[in-house]
């Protein structure tokens, strides 16, 4: 009966202060959530089919979910108008249990409302009790109490009336009322007694000063006896100093000669070592010379080597067409003397008759053509039948990655034996077998490599539509003379498997082989677009209130841009880990064809579903490897912020990728094997992040596109920059000004300069960690001084960003969304925003600050908390390779 706990807690307000007197301390249990979220539900089973908890509400959820999708699968027509009244039926049910969802998660909502407003007064309550175990509080301790049950009583009355937690939420509310009375009485005793204090140090205080009035005097007196004997002191001085003055400047004289001597001596010294230096300057040269000439030597050698060896391939090729165009020959004189033996005898009368011409041989390798798309023109001609039993990455028949089961399936779609026809025929690469007449005797069989096989799927092109093909060769082609196959993989390369595959087209007759042919092809190797690239889609997910202010500033930023904003409901907080969106080039004849596929992370598979981008149809994803068992401090390193392409560089047109290594843990070792085994934006460099809490590198590093086409900035975290700008705010006279403003680590300039222990923590980072990460990117990536941005950042003694950290940002089609910094306000500007403007100025960079406090106080920013579909690279990777 909820009228008798309002009735107790009037009474509790009534005595409050007879219950403060005989109250000693505030149990260490009382703000503890006691009757925490779990407990006050397991106190209520359920009744029947009326759900008592959140969990069940899910299960309901979950469970007519099933239900509409069963009624969705079954035929909405029946074949007789007997059974129309099934279908009506069925509606009905979805209706209803439509109906029956939308009230369970209006529920489901109300319930999470009140979980987190019970979990806050819990919180609040908490810190209140422990300011009130404060050893000797004062007035202002027990007022700061005071508030913050009365913050306490406040959230839980926030709590829906209809909520399963509403009398918990009256059964708190009156206890914390009976500890905000208490409270309230020992703040009253205690303002007492600092007035009777202030009193008593009143008094102390008079009693003082006419002390010090007696004792001004009695110094006066020696101070006067003092100056007088001084003077005689500073006399006596005088005449010591004038003797030590003579005495310097003979000294300094003498000092001047022994220097100049010195000067002369170190001349002789120096023109000397500058001869040795010349010298073995010459030394050095002749030696590098000499190197050169060895290396060209070399060079000279391995062109003779690869020309022998060309030469070699090429006799082994001749070779072979000989043996060919002897069994067609062969063949030839066979079926000749078949026609022979077919022909009747002739008579005497016409002996002098010619014999009829043979049948053109049926043998023949030039009307024996299998090829793909040898020189990735977008079609298949006599062209493309050079070069086409040797693959790599700037020559040869390309296959899609096309997994059929779209990553749904329990198994990996190249371990399952039974094929389907093809879901997307366009995404499969075509072959050609074109054969001429003579063939139609023959049985025509394709078949694939041991390794490759499991890996791959072969179509024939039919009349009644794409065909499986056996690639054992136990099972013969369709005959046509122009046959048409495509071909799909069903995985990518990989640690396992080098994406290549040997198929070989075979023609028999009679169960012997009489024309056969081999051509490899590969598969088109997944690449990550960098930061730089252009955005089509930014996502995010929605988090409630708490993130609604962060996405209205989102898409204000974003959409003038041109790209679209994809709100996602769920719970993927950090957007950035759930998957890395890459893409694969395949060539047609007017341009390239662009496929987005996605890398979806392995961890927590059931929060994880698959993201549709809006952006293209043509979106697929793959998972690599199995979820690892990662301790708490590492559980972010397999997140895909932790794993960044730079921009084009030199040696790696297409990027090369980066990733962060916290020493016992890096990034996924399959993930590394997968990206080294594309061959294209590896191998992959790691970079120390054994520092940060996330273990992530985009936490440090950015890559920024500068208002030059292709041409980029590279924004590094430096907490050096950051304690210098604090002492810069010093300096010119705004130590009091606020910092972090409205967060959890707010404070002023001048205290943050004097936690010295945070100083030298921040610029120890610099010292040991960044300025060795700095040395070794301009290393791996060739890049200049003039590119590197040093961004003002502090972290926290666990790895945190300090402030809101402007690294972590995203670069979206000219302009760069950054974290509001919450930094000192100066005349109005934040000062901090201002410097990063200061930085990005030469750049021509457009910056947009977005306020992702939520996201700051869990520890992340802007990037880590969205994802981007951005434009694949327009110029075809074998085009752009290092070798072409």
């Amino acid at each position: 009966m909820r009228w008798v706990r309002y009735i107790a807690i009037a009474i509790v307000n009534g005595f409050g202060v007879v219950i403060g007197i005989i109250w000693v301390a505030v149990p260490t249990t009382v703000a503890q959530p006691s009757l925490n979220y779990q407990l006050a539900l397991s106190a209520r089973q359920p009744d029947g089919e009326t759900p008592q908890s959140l969990s069940e509400l899910y299960k309901l959820r979950d469970r007519l979910k099933v239900q509409l999708d069963n009624l969705a699968k079954t035929p909405d027509s029946a074949p007789f108008p007997a059974e129309l009244w099934k279908s009506a039926i069925n509606r009905q049910q979805s209706q209803t249990l439509a109906q029956q969802l939308q009230k369970v998660q209006s529920q489901i909502q109300i319930e999470e409302r009140a979980k987190y407003n019970w979990d806050d007064a819990a919180k609040l309550a908490a810190q209140a009790v422990l300011i009130g175990r404060t050893s000797n509080p004062s007035s202002a301790t027990w007022e700061e109490s005071q508030r913050l049950w009365q913050l306490a009583i406040n959230t839980l009355r926030l709590i829906p009336h209809d909520s399963f937690l509403a009398d918990g939420a009256i059964d708190k509310t009156i206890e914390y009322q009976g500890n905000l009375s208490v409270a309230t009485y020992e703040m009253q005793v205690a303002r007492s007694l600092e007035k009777i204090r202030a009193e008593e140090e009143e008094i102390r205080e008079r009693a003082r000063k006419e002390q010090e009035k007696k004792e001004f005097a009695r110094r006066e007196i020696e101070r006067k006896e003092q100056e007088k004997k001084d003077r005689v002191r500073k006399e006596l001085e005088r005449q010591e100093f004038e003797k030590q003055e003579l005495a310097r400047k003979e000294l300094e004289r003498q000092e001047l000669v022994r220097k100049e001597l010195e000067r002369q001596e170190f001349q002789r010294q120096e023109l000397a070592r500058q001869e040795l230096e010349r010298q073995e300057f010459q030394k050095q040269e002749l030696a590098r010379q000499e190197l050169e000439r060895q290396e060209a030597a070399r060079k000279e050698v391995e062109r003779q080597e690869l020309e022998t060896q060309e030469a070699a391939r090429k006799e082994v090729e001749r070779q072979e067409l000989e043996r060919q165009e002897l069994a067609r020959q062969e063949l030839e004189r066979q079926e000749l003397e078949r026609n022979q033996q077919a022909t009747p005898q002739p008579t005497p009368e016409s002996t002098a008759t010619p014999t009829p011409a043979p049948v053109t041989p049926a043998a023949s390798p030039p009307n024996f053509f299998f090829a793909g798309d040898t020189n990735r023109d977008g079609q298949i001609n006599e062209q493309d039948d050079a070069g086409k039993e040797q693959w790599s990455l700037s020559q040869g028949a390309l296959i899609l990655f096309n997994d059929r089961n779209n990553a749904r399936g329990k198994i990996p779609t190249w371990k399952q034996t039974k094929v389907s026809a093809p879901r997307r025929a366009a995404m499969l690469s075509q072959v050609n077998l074109n054969l001429s007449e003579n063939f139609k005797t023959s049985q025509l069989f394709i078949t694939a490599d041991s390794i490759a096989s499991p890996h791959i799927s072969v179509f024939q092109k039919t009349g009644e539509g794409w065909q499986p093909v056996d690639i054992s060769g136990a099972k013969a082609l369709v005959f046509s003379t122009n046959i048409v196959l495509g071909v799909e993989a069903k995985q990518f390369a990989d640690r396992n498997w080098n994406g290549t595959v040997n198929l070989k087209a075979t023609a028999q007759n009679n169960g012997q082989e009489i024309a056969s042919t081999t051509i490899q092809m590969g598969v088109s190797p997944w690449m990550i677009p960098p930061n730089t690239a252009p955005v089509t889609e930014v996502q995010v997910s929605d988090r409630g209130s708490v993130n609604s202010e962060f996405i209205s500033q989102l898409k204000r930023a974003v959409e003038p841009t041109g790209a679209k904003v994809k709100i996602l409901q769920g719970d993927r907080t950090w957007m950035q880990d759930t998957q890395k969106n890459g893409y694969v080039q395949l060539p047609e004849q007017s341009e390239i064809r662009l496929f987005n596929v996605a890398l979806k992370s392995n961890s927590e598979p059931e929060k994880n579903p698959p993201l549709k981008s809006t952006q293209n149809r043509d979106v697929k994803e793959f998972k690599i490897g199995n979820p690892r068992s990662l301790d708490p401090v590492s559980q972010w390193s397999d997140g895909y912020g932790n794993l960044q392409v730079t921009p084009p560089i030199p040696g790696h047109p297409m990027g090369r990728v980066y990733y962060g290594n916290s020493g016992n843990t890096s990034f996924n070792p399959e993930v590394l094997d997968f990206i080294q085994a594309q061959r294209i934006q590896g191998p992959p460099v790691d970079i120390d992040t054994s520092w940060l809490l996330t273990r992530q590198v985009d936490e440090i590093i950015n890559f920024i596109p500068t208002q030059t086409p292709g041409q980029y900035v590279m924004a590094i975290a430096s907490p050096e920059a950051g304690v210098k700008l604090l002492e810069e705010l010093e300096g010119r006279g705004y130590g009091d000004v606020t910092i972090n403003r409205g967060l959890s680590t707010q404070t002023t300039v001048s205290a943050a300069l004097k936690n010295r222990a945070l100083i030298q923590h921040n610029l120890y980072l610099q010292n040991q960690k960044l300025n060795p990460i700095i040395e070794k990117l301009k290393r791996e990536f060739l890049l200049g001084d003039d590119q590197i941005i040093q961004v003002p950042a502090m972290f926290g003694y666990s790895g945190y960003a300090w402030w809101p950290n402007m690294v972590n940002s995203v670069p979206v089609n000219g302009k760069l969304l950054v974290s509001n910094p919450r930094g000192p306000m100066i005349e109005g500007v934040d000062y901090t925003q201002e410097r990063l403007r200061q930085l990005l100025l030469p750049a021509g960079v457009s910056v947009s600050f977005l306020d992702d406090r939520y996201y700051q106080e869990l520890k992340g920013n802007v990037q880590s908390a969205t994802n981007t579909v951005r434009k694949p690279e327009d110029r075809p990777f074998w085009q752009s390779l290092p070798n072409n």
